[in-house]
């Protein structure tokens, strides 16, 4: 994936509630907690390409070229989640 395909599909989670899953090549799955506390408030694509995602209680930078699925699950919704 790019940085801006990335960045398109998560900027319109700032400031939800919920859970980001992420499959990283050769490394498995993470996640990030958006909860009440620590809600997504930025995505920003860096100059060098990587994706920068600022919650309320931290950062993470990301590369997107080896991210190959992103989920988003609601924490008002008891679903399997929305495959992004």
């Amino acid at each position: 994936m790019t940085g801006e395909m990335i960045g398109n599909m998560l900027r319109p989670l700032i400031g939800k509630s919920g859970t980001i899953f992420m499959v990283v090549s050769r490394s498995g799955q993470i996640g990030f907690g958006t909860g009440p506390d620590g809600k997504l408030t930025d995505v920003e694509v860096r100059e060098d390409g990587l994706v920068r995602l600022v919650r309320e209680t931290g950062w993470a930078v990301l590369d997107p070229a080896e991210i190959v699925a992103v989920v988003w699950n609601d924490d008002t919704d008891t679903s399997a989640g929305q495959f992004l």
